[in-house]
Order: C-alpha cells, then sequence, then structure tokens
C-alpha cells in the first residue's frame, strides 16, 4: 500500500466505517443467543493478563475499520508484526488506537525475527533492536505487551542467545512488558524453551487437523501448565477458501465457528488470534466468545472424517525432507503457498520464501522434474510446489 493508501484510508474512509458499523450494530450477524451472557475470558499465564478468549490476528486485514469493530464488540488483544504489509499493518494498528484513545485498554503484541545477513551476535543485537523501535515508531507507542521471538523453527533458533538477550533487554527497559516466542512447530521448541523459563508467552499454531497429534496437544498443554500464556494462531486451517484441495472452494459458514471452538474448548489456550478481514468474517469468529458448546452443524462438520484429509493442511513436521534429494525446506513452502493461495497474501508468502536457506528455496524445485517428497499426512506437496512455481513469487 502507498502514502496515497493511508491518506485516503485514515482520512476519507473512516467516514465510510462508521456508518457500516453503524449498520452492522442492527444486523443479525451477533444471534441474541450469542450476545447473551458475560464473555469468557482467560488469564494468559504468568503474565496475569485476562483476555477474552477471541482476540484479532490482525496480520491479513488492511480495513482499519474491522479493528476499531473489533475493539467495539469486545476485542482487546490485537497482534501485529513488522513484516506484516511491511509495516503498514503496524502503521494501521497504531493510528487506530490512538485515534480511539484506548491504548491503556488494549494488549498490544508485534514480532522480532533474526536476519540471517547478520555477520556476527554484536551486529544482530544492535540491529534487532534498531528493527523494534521501528516497530514502536510505527505504532506510535513507546512499549507493546507482548514482544515475540518470531518465526521460530528449531530447538536451536529457540535458545538463540543474541535474540533472547536483546529481548530481555528490551523488557528491562520497559519497551515490552513480556517476551514471547512464536513457531508453526510447537514440539521442538516448547520442548527447548520450557526449562529456560524466559518465555512468558508462546504463540502456536494449533486445530482441528491435529486432533491426532497427541505429543503436540500434549507439549503445548504442558507449557500452559509451566506458566506460559498460550495463545493460538491458524486455527480454522486456512480460512474458508479452498481453491486448490479436493473440499469445496468455499465452506460453510459453520466451518469456522466449529474450528474455533474446538481449539478453544482446550482450557489451557489462553485466546485464539484467528485472521479475520472483514465484518462478517469478525462477527462470524467473535460470536463463540460466550458459548463453546457445538450446534447440531457444528457437530456434522467436525463429524465429518473426511475434513482433515481434504484440508491438506501441513503440520510443519518437516518429514518430508529427508525425501527431497535437495533438502528443500518444504514445511516453509506449504507455508508460502497456504499465504499465497488461501489467504491471498502474497506479501507473506514471498516473505517467507525469502527466509529460506540458499539453495533450499522454491528456487531447487525449479531443477526437478518431478517431486519425490511425500507427506506423512494428506498434503500434495508436487500440487502445490508446481502451483507456487506458476505463481512466480521467487
Amino acid at each position: 500500500m502507498s502514502k496515497e493508501w493511508n491518506r485516503r484510508d485514515f482520512i476519507v474512509k473512516p467516514i465510510v466505517w462508521a456508518g457500516a458499523a453503524s449498520v452492522l450494530s442492527k444486523t443479525d450477524l451477533l444471534s441474541a443467543e450469542s450476545t447473551s451472557g458475560a464473555m469468557l475470558q482467560r488469564t494468559l499465564g504468568r503474565t496475569g493478563i485476562t483476555l477474552p478468549i477471541v482476540s484479532m490476528g490482525v496480520m491479513n486485514a488492511d480495513v482499519p475499520g474491522v479493528v476499531r469493530r473489533a475493539y467495539e464488540l469486545g476485542i482487546r488483544h490485537f497482534d501485529t508484526a513488522a513484516v506484516y504489509q511491511n509495516g503498514r499493518n503496524e502503521e494501521m494498528v497504531g493510528s487506530v488506537v490512538k485515534e480511539m484513545g484506548i491504548r491503556d485498554k488494549v494488549i498490544i503484541s508485534t514480532k522480532l525475527g533474526t536476519r540471517a545477513s547478520f555477520q556476527n551476535t554484536a551486529e544482530a543485537k544492535h540491529g534487532l533492536i534498531d528493527r523494534f523501535d521501528a516497530s514502536l515508531k510505527r505504532l506510535q507507542m513507546d512499549h507493546v505487551e507482548i514482544l515475540y521471538h518470531h518465526g521460530v523453527d528449531s530447538a536451536e533458533h529457540a535458545k538463540s542467545e543474541a535474540q533472547i538477550e536483546v529481548l530481555q533487554a528490551l523488557k528491562k527497559q520497559g519497551k515490552t512488558r513480556f517476551i514471547g516466542i512464536s513457531t508453526h512447530d510447537a514440539v521442538p521448541v516448547l520442548n527447548a524453551v520450557i526449562p529456560l523459563n524466559v518465555f512468558d508467552v508462546a504463540l502456536v499454531t494449533i486445530n482441528y487437523t491435529m486432533a491426532h497429534d497427541a505429543e503436540k496437544l500434549a507439549t503445548i498443554e504442558r507449557a500452559a501448565k509451566a506458566g506460559i500464556g498460550i495463545v493460538a494462531m491458524k486455527t480454522q486451517a486456512g480460512g474458508t477458501v479452498r481453491p486448490d484441495s479436493k473440499l469445496p472452494k468455499e465452506l460453510p459458514p459453520e466451518s469456522q465457528t466449529a474450528l474455533l471452538k474446538w481449539v478453544l474448548n482446550h482450557d489451557y489456550i489462553a485466546t485464539a488470534i484467528p485472521g479475520f478481514t472483514s465484518y462478517e468474517q469478525l462477527e462470524q469468529d467473535f460470536s463463540v466468545v460466550r458459548n463453546l458448546a457445538y450446534t447440531e452443524p457444528e457437530k456434522r462438520f467436525l463429524g465429518d472424517k473426511a475434513f482433515v484429509a481434504q484440508a491438506e493442511f501441513c503440520q510443519q513436521c518437516g518429514q518430508c525432507r529427508e525425501d527431497c534429494p535437495q533438502r528443500v525446506d518444504i514445511p516453509a513452502l506449504m507455508r508460502s503457498h497456504m499465504y499465497a493461495v488461501q489467504y491471498r497474501n502474497v506479501g507473506m508468502a514471498r516473505h517467507v520464501l525469502a527466509k529460506s536457506e540458499p539453495g533450499r528455496g522454491l528456487a531447487a524445485c525449479r531443477a526437478c522434474a518431478s517431486c519425490r517428497a511425500q507427506c506423512r499426512n494428506s498434503v500434495q506437496i508436487a500440487r502445490k510446489i508446481t502451483q507456487l512455481k506458476e505463481l512466480q513469487l521467487a
């Protein structure tokens, strides 16, 4: 988005959004049943912060009015990052919070990833601090509540001394109240960090396609019992759009509430950050906040055992790497495919691809006539890699 976009969306469009919010408040998107009773809230581990069980993952959102409406409905935690929309996501969150005058009423999290281009530890520390200061400037804030060690994919990465030292220093300076870790591969990462007793929060991937993975669920629960506040992401296994699988191109509305309820029915999950991008998606997701009992349509959806296989959600286990003669980072390719095809977020797809080590990204796949990698679950790896090549993302 350009400066023109910012000017138009932050000056002109609020008039439109105000009208839209007024209309939405009179609709039946949230039923009388879903708006009665108290919102379910849980404590975020040792932080002591109490939050509604539904928060907002802002990554794919680009309409400030949706952030505003989320707050009006009762959402109090907003998750963003510098890499989302090249910093414009943080700018949007910061502008809405400032405009509404709600800084003391919301919990803001952002993220700090390690750049492979850093030449040494000292350079990494200075670079990370500079990048976080840039995030605070975009957010128009002097601190955030949660700062994540971002995109951690191994035990070694989780224990990075440079990253941990920077996070602890920023916490001591009051620039972040708590430090967290975000990962798509919870088992090795959480097993590595629980003994460290450093991280206050963990942002982890968990959804219904993982219901069979007892080890993953047990590890997440063990982290929660150790005092780490658990925030759930990728809760709806990629959303409603499924143009590349055997599922219908658009899943029924009850699929999203069923999937979100399944995650939140694990009481060790403090809150979830579904990535809604429209008013309708927001109100649909938020409708579960007072009652996690399944409706009959939701029970039927979860009872359809075909969904898990047909969803083709990559578990990020990495076992497929063993089949690849190039040792390509296939889990990263599958995640970038989800961003590009299901989330329609080409920028994030390119960001994930760009992080691959030299010789282990999509470029390495171009020399292969056919793909030998086989998923131990249900992902059609070869088809998704072919689609990535056709999208010309790298």
